[in-house]
């Protein structure tokens, strides 16, 4: 029913009518409400479950759409095949909702793997760059070159237990490592650890902004919602493969983030970033705890809020100056006081700065690993110093410094944009007050 409605009213936010696009946030905002506070499994039918974990995702794929559609106006004005994109952000958000609700694992693979086609086109259809051929290959040749062991073992899954179904309490017992590697594989890849992300950076610098929006909001939380889902059937402890996974994802995320100080590039950086917040992610599902499934699932609720309002924040930067290097556009503070403010905020939010979500579920993040191994310290307090110097390294040198007003003037802000960040800040901030319902 949610689908249904959505789908109804998407088209009309690719129109500059004002009671219109209040209409479709009513209707969002109305989506937002449904099942509010359920804490059980909620039965829909033979095929779909949705819990809590589920729940908060197809709230967040659905917000984020229209959040997606909003910033693109840009695409109808120009009359670049409004109809086409809209019609994949429909897809896109129908492939994800199937993800977060069916019941069954083959279903979900199936799903989880067709929300790659959207994201495929809209970087080959409205991308810009000539490179943008290499990014779609990377992205397509790197997740399913990981999901084709997964797929495999769903069929021997099956064939041993007889069923697909995801929330079985029947262990299958798995404790063969191989078997373990091909569990979690695909979703590591889709998150991405370090090692295998070099296709999202390349997504994200030559995708449109939408599609780069969506990629940081929700599709990386595809491989953790599949973590949580999956490792559900692993039916021994923690062995040194996952071992291994923790030490990979917090020394890869300390190097990404010393590396981000070095970056020039607006979407690049903030790419990156992304990256090392997931490592974190990654390392709390991989102890296998209930403190760390928690302050995985805040974490990416908070952090698709915050990383999808900061590219849409370079993609204002980069309409007005026509360049995402901060060698180039910098100073924007004397030319754009307003948007510097939401600069602020949305970088003070993705530092883990009190009061957003980030900062709760970075502090239930940090006790759920140093409780697990005290030797994690070192890494853990690195990559938070970081995340801080590479944030404050992002203001500093977009919004201060000589802008070159060799390029054409611009305005400072328009009201659907600052409509569009109003919408991304003030639910990260206001779920903190309700962060004890996953806590």
């Amino acid at each position: 029913m949610l689908g249904l409605l959505y789908m109804s009213s998407a088209v009309l936010m690719f129109s500059v009518n004002w009671g219109e696009i209040i209409f479709c946030l009513s209707l969002s905002l109305s989506f937002l409400m449904l099942s509010w506070g359920e804490s059980s499994l909620n039965v829909v039918s033979h095929l779909f479950e949705v819990d809590l974990v589920g729940l908060g995702l197809i709230h967040l794929s659905v917000w984020l759409s229209v959040m997606c559609l909003l910033a693109s106006m840009k695409i109808k004005k120009e009359m670049n095949n409004a109809s086409v994109f809209s019609l994949l952000n429909i897809l896109l958000l129908v492939f994800l909702l199937l993800s977060f609700s069916v019941s069954d694992n083959l279903l979900f693979f199936i799903s989880f793997e067709c929300c790659l086609i959207p994201v495929f086109i809209m970087i080959m259809g409205w991308g810009t760059q000539p490179e943008r051929w290499g990014a779609g290959l990377y992205l397509i040749f790197y997740t399913l070159l990981g999901s084709f062991p997964l797929f495999f073992l769903i069929l021997y899954m099956d064939f041993k237990s007889g069923s697909c179904y995801m929330f079985s309490s029947k262990c299958l017992l798995l404790k063969d490592n191989l078997l373990l590697l091909f569990l979690i594989m695909a979703f590591l890849v889709k998150f991405p650890m370090y090692g295998v992300h070099v296709w999202l950076l390349k997504a994200h610098v030559e995708a449109p902004v939408a599609g780069s929006m969506i990629l940081a909001g929700i599709l990386l939380k595809l491989g953790g919602y599949g973590l949580i889902r999956m490792l559900s059937v692993w039916g021994g402890s923690v062995n040194w493969v996952l071992d291994l996974v923790v030490v990979v994802s917090l020394w890869g995320g300390v190097l990404l983030s010393v590396s981000c100080l070095r970056q020039t590039d607006m979407k690049l950086l903030i790419a990156m970033s992304s990256v090392v917040h997931m490592s974190l992610c990654i390392c709390s599902l991989m102890i296998i705890s209930e403190l760390g499934y928690k302050g995985c699932l805040m974490m990416m609720m908070g952090h698709g809020l915050c990383s999808s309002g900061l590219f849409f924040l370079a993609n204002m930067v980069y309409e007005r100056t026509g360049s995402r290097s901060m060698l180039v556009s910098k100073g924007l503070l004397n030319l754009m006081p307003s948007v510097s403010l939401w600069w602020f905020l949305l970088l003070v939010t993705n530092m883990s700065a009190p009061p957003g979500l980030n900062f709760a579920s970075e502090v239930v993040l940090l006790i759920s690993l140093i409780s697990w191994e005290m030797k994690l310290m070192v890494g853990l307090m690195l990559m938070g110093f970081f995340s801080g110097a590479y944030s404050l390294y992002l203001f500093s040198l977009s919004q201060h410094g000589t802008y070159l007003f060799s390029n054409s003037g611009f305005s400072s802000g328009r009201l659907l944009e600052f409509l569009v960040l109003v919408l991304h800040w003030l639910p990260v901030n206001m779920m903190v007050l309700s962060a004890y319902l996953v806590s």
